[in-house]
């Protein structure tokens, strides 16, 4: 299998690439043609309800589902659709059944969606435990293998995190806790639809993921993909008719709960979201994750040379275990950092403010000359 992306032909896809070097997208997946395409369909549509063919939701759904399986190696049966990573992450650590005295264990400075949710345990005597980084800053998954005992029911991570692109090894992770009995919890943000994941092999129980940043699909959906046996333990948080093996005229009122994640899914879904998401996972999809990570990884290796050799450093792992489509970079100072973002916005150049650093993420269709653009803006030091 080729791991070249047609970059020139994904281009055109982005009208913003004519007039920005667009490298923010940990932040925000602007929409290609093809999905603003789909979704101005659809918005027209409902102008006249009976025009809309009656299987259109359903199969929308299920190619949603085919296509997020095939991302995460998953199974679509496993594949839930929820507004938000929040929301997704509220119903990973709701559905347990904890008991006081309970611990989950979180790396410290881990997205708020993440943390959140499982703090709202404490009020039923669950322990949050925050893992401290190493001396490197970075985490440490002896620090949680250390910190484990006979109370602790989950980890809560990030697969690449957020604010420096450290992309940690779950499948090392999930070996630890599945020979402990410990769930595991990953937010795929920023790896879903970018870089190769395999749920199958990493024993991570359910991955969450927000669709506005590298499933290019907006706000409003996200997904939670559960591993195999996974629905079983995980309770639903709340149901309704499409939770249950029953139709709406069925009025016996018996909580048959479906097998599939489908258990999880309360009411009408966001149609308009999942439409395009649909369209643009037809995209990913014909790139290929491998070919999509080795053009990222082609952008920032020029990146992280381009700003070492100008004096800048490099926040961001890149060793090849660890280093992902996220670039961090400081000037030595936060307060010029963040007067930097500014600056390079004013060049049609956008990144992002993020830990007090700089955050640059590419996606595939970007090319050396959105690099080199970038480095030729950045003043001297």
């Amino acid at each position: 299998m080729s791991t070249a992306v047609d970059v020139t032909t994904y281009r055109e896809e982005f009208p913003l690439t004519n007039t920005w070097s667009y490298l923010n997208h940990a932040a925000w997946g602007p929409f290609p043609t093809r999905t603003i395409e789909a979704v101005q369909e659809y918005a027209a549509s409902w102008g006249s309800p009976p025009d809309v063919p009656g299987d259109y939701g359903a199969n929308v759904i299920q190619e949603v589902k085919e296509g997020v399986a095939e991302l995460a190696g998953g199974k679509a049966d496993n594949v839930a659709f929820v507004s938000s990573l929040a929301e997704g992450m509220n119903l990973l650590g709701n559905g347990l059944d904890w008991q006081a005295g309970d611990n989950v264990l979180i790396p410290r400075h881990e997205f708020p969606s993440v943390v959140y949710p499982f703090l709202n345990l404490q009020r039923k005597g669950v322990e949050v435990r925050f893992i401290e980084k190493n001396d490197e800053g970075r985490t440490d998954l002896g620090r949680f293998e250390a910190a484990m005992d006979d109370k602790t029911r989950a980890v809560a991570i990030s697969h690449i995190e957020w604010a420096d692109g450290y992309r940690n090894d779950l499948k090392k992770l999930g070996d630890i806790c599945r020979a402990r009995d410990i769930e595991l919890f990953a937010d795929c943000t920023q790896s879903l639809g970018i870089h190769p994941i395999n749920l199958e092999e990493t024993g991570v129980t359910a991955a969450a993921a927000h669709g506005y940043k590298w499933l290019l699909s907006s706000f409003g959906n996200a997904v939670v993909v559960f591993n195999e046996g996974a629905v079983e333990r995980i309770y639903p948080t709340y149901v309704g008719r499409l939770s249950v093996d029953a139709n709406d005229e069925d009025h016996n009122w018996q909580l048959n709960l479906r097998t599939t994640a489908q258990r999880y899914q309360t009411g009408g879904q966001n149609i308009m979201s999942l439409t395009a998401m649909r369209a643009s996972l037809t995209m990913l999809r014909e790139a290929t994750t491998e070919a999509m990570t080795a053009q990222t990884i082609k952008l920032t290796d020029q990146l992280a040379q381009g700003l070492e050799s100008s004096g800048y450093q490099v926040i961001s792992d890149r060793s090849p275990e660890h280093r992902s489509q996220i670039v961090t970079f400081s000037t030595g100072d936060r307060e010029r950092n963040a007067a930097l973002i500014g600056e390079l916005e004013e060049r049609k150049i956008s990144v992002a403010l993020r830990g007090g650093c700089v955050r640059v993420s590419p996606f595939f269709y970007n090319n050396e000359e959105d690099v080199e653009t970038l480095l030729e803006a950045l003043p001297p030091l």
